[in-house]
């Protein structure tokens, strides 16, 4: 009875040591500042590069040269793409900052049109008064947009140091770390702990390449798009649609809204404006019915109405990167939820 009795106990020590380091790793991870978003792209550079240096493994190569050949390789890469891509990009945006005051009053110009139709259309009744609104909303994001840019970029050089750096010892030594939280889970819950970290790293690491699978064709598609139409910004604007596109469901429509706007106040004709729509709509179309069902659909096993919610509960907690995260977050849940279930019921039969 009293070796029973220490085996209980050094069972719940172990238990509560696996919760305890969890607890502690998420508090560290949620206070500090840009800790959550640098373990976040982490994570995604982990699931990206993972399979790769598991591959590279096997072919007899050391685990710590495949991960530093590998991001030798890619650093390499990123110089030359950086390299070619640094001065268009900073030329669109040195153009889009000088041409930003006659943006803003064409859509002041908009928004002052449309209410004086809208007001004409419902005889006054309810009269609209909004293009004053807009233009004072509009001046204050883009002065304050280009007086928090250095701070923008400082708090992006952090995440772009500290990503790549947490990333490459996830790589080098996480299959280690895993075997070692492992190790201190009771023995009666070490096949269910162990067979919910396999799922949890296949489903995880599916839906990241996916997502960002997704992504990276629906900007391609608008920045070829654009190109061949000879539209300003073409390379800015397939940035913003590819990252857009990770929100669920309005992040697509978000992505479309700042090419109208500029081809509205440039007054592009009819047919140009329909060329443009045409652009935003095939890049949905390949989205919705190539990419999501044969890639997306098959990782994320959950019900549009679910979605809907975890989405909204997403946006609520932490804003746009809530909405980001919100999908593969109700994801591990769902999935731990049906392990714990599952084990359960197999304990009790």
């Amino acid at each position: 009875m009293k070796t029973r009795g220490i085996l209980y106990r050094e069972r719940y020590i172990k238990l509560l040591s696996v919760i305890t380091i969890l607890f502690i790793c998420i508090l560290i991870i949620l206070r500090i500042q840009n800790i959550l978003i640098s373990f976040i792209f982490a994570s995604v550079i982990y699931y990206l590069l993972g399979p790769i240096v598991n591959a590279i493994e096997r072919t007899g190569i050391s685990r710590k040269l495949g991960v530093i050949s590998l991001f030798l390789f890619i650093a390499v890469v990123l110089s030359l793409g950086l390299y070619l891509l640094f001065p268009v990009i900073t030329n669109q945006i040195s153009a889009f900052k000088n041409e930003l005051p006659k943006f803003i009053d064409g859509v002041t110009k908009l928004a002052s049109a449309t209410e004086q139709k809208l007001n004409a259309f419902s005889y006054n009744l309810y009269h609209i008064d909004s293009s004053r609104s807009v233009a004072a909303v509009l001046s204050t994001f883009a002065r304050r947009a280009f007086e928090d840019l250095p701070d923008l970029i400082s708090s992006s050089m952090a995440v772009l140091v500290l990503a790549p750096f947490f990333a490459f010892f996830m790589l080098l030594d996480g299959q280690a770390v895993t075997k070692k939280i492992l190790a201190l889970v009771p023995n009666n819950y070490f096949e269910f702990a162990l067979n919910l970290q396999h799922q949890m790293n296949v489903q995880l690491g599916d839906f990241i390449r996916a997502r960002l699978l997704e992504a990276g064709i629906v900007g391609a598609v608008v920045w070829l798009g654009l190109t061949i139409i000879v539209f300003p910004y073409a390379v800015l604007l397939g940035v913003f649609a590819a990252l857009t596109n990770l929100i669920p469901y309005i992040g697509p429509i978000i992505g479309a809204v700042p090419a109208l706007l500029i081809a509205l106040v440039n007054g592009l004709s009819g047919l140009e404006l329909l060329i443009l729509v045409a652009i935003y709509v095939i890049a949905q179309l390949i989205d919705n019915f190539l990419i999501i069902p044969l890639v997306v659909a098959k990782i994320v096993n959950l019900h549009p109405v679910t979605v809907v919610i975890v989405i909204i509960i997403g946006a609520q907690l932490a804003g746009i990167l809530g909405m980001i995260i919100s999908i593969p977050v109700a994801c591990i849940i769902k999935l731990t939820a049906f392990e714990i279930y599952n084990h359960l019921v197999e304990f009790h039969a």
